[in-house]
């Protein structure tokens, strides 16, 4: 939804407005991959690449995501040969997640992938005013983070 110049969006309806600007751009791109994987698997093969290896709990807790949700996104992983679930080192009732070499490399195209969808987004800035976008958007998170 595009709002008219004459009345311009809030702040938070432009922000939703540009995640899912970005989403629909990185599902695009994804979808050459042929895996019929999207945006969900991007984020947790994400953070297994910075956290693997680690429970479901904890990629669920990573993600802001419930337990089934997250349980269907590492059956995906797993048919594609990008995780492994193994006994726990030192909690034998829990499985921990590992990337496998295979997950490893397809992160990496896929952050290729997001990467290049971040620069196409902001084609039109400088590089200073990414660097300013970056600055105040991380002054807004950090805010809303501070009781």
């Amino acid at each position: 939804m595009i709002c008219p110049d004459a009345n311009p969006p809030s702040f938070g309806l432009l922000l939703r407005q540009v995640r899912d600007g970005l989403v629909r751009q990185l599902d695009t791109s994804m979808a050459e991959e042929n895996l019929g994987i999207g945006f969900t698997h991007y984020l947790g093969l994400k953070v297994l690449a910075a956290r693997a290896p680690c429970t479901a709990n904890e990629l669920a807790q990573a993600l802001d995501q419930v337990p089934s949700a997250v349980t269907r996104l590492l059956d995906k992983l797993e048919a594609l040969g990008c995780v492994r679930r193994e006994a726990h080192a030192q909690d034998r009732r829990a499985l921990q997640i590992v990337l496998t070499e295979q997950g490893r490399q397809l992160w990496a195209r896929l952050k290729q992938r997001g990467d290049q969808t971040m620069d196409d987004a902001m084609r039109d800035l400088s590089a200073d005013e990414r660097a300013q976008l970056h600055s105040l958007m991380t002054r807004v998170r950090d805010s809303l983070n501070t009781p």
